[in-house]
């Protein structure tokens, strides 16, 4: 099975087509897409983690949700 047709797009983690990739999730190295984690920056050190990896975590780390 080659990795060009649709399932070469699609995110492995949640199954979102076409989504942009942000690369691997610093808690268990799996791919991280735009719909299923986000990008943080801390002490000048860019890490990547999807969203419930982030409520697993242990980090001390909580979102912080601006609402317009």
């Amino acid at each position: 099975m080659h990795e060009d047709g649709i399932f070469g797009r699609m995110c492995p983690h949640c199954g979102t087509a076409d989504s942009r990739k942000l690369g691997d999730c610093c808690v268990c190295n799996r791919p991280v897409c735009a719909a299923c984690g986000n990008v943080q920056i801390s002490m000048g050190e860019r890490r990547v983690t999807h969203n419930e990896c982030l409520k697993k975590s242990d980090a001390g780390f909580t979102m912080i949700k601006f609402v317009r």
